[in-house]
Parts: structure tokens; sequence; C-alpha cells
């Protein structure tokens, strides 16, 4: 993983080696609040947004994933550059949030099309069986199951390339649970549970539900659930930010 710090131990800093030549770098400015959705819009893949906009700004930004806050160092100059930056980089994050990424929208996309294919296959069976048409209705559900099985495929590879978009460069005790189906989240989460010892914590962003077509969260309850059963301790972080205790 390319992040090495913990999201645990109260914020997450990026610096730059070395001072800004001619620049105070002890000024500390308060920042304002931001929500789960906009910090990972923030923070980018691999901390690459963020990273970039502490390069264009010249500040140094400190993220604190558990309060959702974010504050800045550098001269007045630099942090209002920042903040503008950071601005714009939550509104976008509202506006278009990006959970799959390009390569994982791709490949569900096609998932889902195949999907709606099998669909259109055993309605037609049906129909066909309702005509009599018993040799045309096997070889429409034949066909319904061939592509149920191409569909499953892909949806695999879509949420094996939406899960590295989201958790690629984070640190281990960390997993983002975005843009999964409820099946695949859990599926990720058992997993990554598995390498964890007793004692250790771990981050998991679910989300709240905010940009699902109901507004209602699924993954959230569905990952509760889970844990419940397994008797794992875990408290709330924000509305779609849970911390496991193993």
């Amino acid at each position: 993983m390319g992040i090495c710090q913990s999201f645990f131990s109260g914020g997450e800093k990026h610096e730059h080696p070395g001072e800004h030549p001619g620049h105070e770098v002890d000024d500390h400015h308060a920042g304002e609040h931001l929500d789960q959705v906009e910090i990972v819009g923030l923070l980018g893949h691999g901390g690459q947004t963020i990273k970039k906009i502490e390069r264009d700004s010249g500040a140094r930004i400190q993220i604190d994933r558990k309060r959702g806050s974010v504050s800045y160092e550098g001269t007045d100059t630099q942090v209002n550059n920042a903040k503008a930056l950071v601005a714009a980089a939550a509104l976008k994050a509202h506006e278009a949030p990006d959970y799959c990424g390009e390569d994982g929208g791709k490949k569900r996309a096609k998932a889902l099309r195949v999907q709606k294919r099998s669909r259109e296959a055993k309605r037609q069976a049906h129909e066909l069986w309702e005509k009599g048409d018993k040799a045309g209705a096997k070889t429409m559900s034949e066909r319904g199951k061939e592509l149920d099985a191409q569909a499953k495929k892909l949806h695999d590879q879509a949420a094996h390339a939406i899960y590295l978009h989201r958790n690629g460069g984070r640190p281990d005790n960390y997993i983002d649970l975005h843009g999964l189906f409820v099946e695949e989240a859990l599926r990720f989460l058992k997993e990554r549970l598995k390498t964890f010892a007793p004692g250790e914590k771990l981050e998991v962003v679910t989300g709240a539900g905010h940009h699902s077509e109901d507004h209602q969260a699924r993954i959230k309850p569905a990952v509760i659930e889970y844990l419940g059963r397994k008797k794992l301790r875990w408290e709330e972080l924000n509305a779609g930010d849970l911390l496991v205790y193993t």
C-alpha cells in the first residue's frame, strides 16, 4: 500500500520534504468540516488529489477522518489557495462521486447489459412454453443460463476492479466498500478480516446511502448485521464509516 500512515492516529498528514523558501510554515489554520464523501473525494486514489492540491497551493494539509475536519499550514496566500481547491474537490465529490473507476465502471456496465439479455431470454422462454413450443423454450432457457454465467463472471471482474479503485494505495487497516453490491462488499470484508489478529482495528467505509437511488444505505446495515453475528465490536466514526475491533 502506498499510504503508510494509519488513519486511526487522529489524522492523515501529507508533508513535503524541506521547507518552502522564504515562507513561514508554522502558521496553522483551522479548517472546515467535511463529510465522508468529501473526504474520499479529497484524498483521491492513492492520495493523488490531496497531494496535487498541496503541490499547487504550497500549503500543507491535515485531515482528521474521525472528526471530518481539515486544517492547513502555510502562508495566508497558500492557505486561501488550498481552501479554494479543497472546496472544489469537495463539490466535485458530491456532484459525481467516482465509486467504480473507469475500468470498474465499464466492466459493471457490461455485466448489467449481459444480465438484461439473460432476463430477456428467460422471458422469451416463458412465452414459448406458454405457446407450446417446448423445444424453443428449452433453447432460450439454456441461453438464459449461459448469459447468467457470463454476467456472474463479469460482475466478479467488475467487483475486483472497483475494489482496487477504492482501496489501491490505502493502508491495510482501511477498507472502502463503495461501489460494490452488498454480497460483494461482505465477501471483501470477510476476506480482509481473516488477516487481522485479535485486538487490531479496521476502518470500514460503508457509505451512508446518500447516492443510492432511494437514498437508503444497503451495505452499512448488512455489514452491521454481519459484525453482530460474528460478535465483533464496532463504533460509528460517522454516518458512513465504522471502526471495527477484531
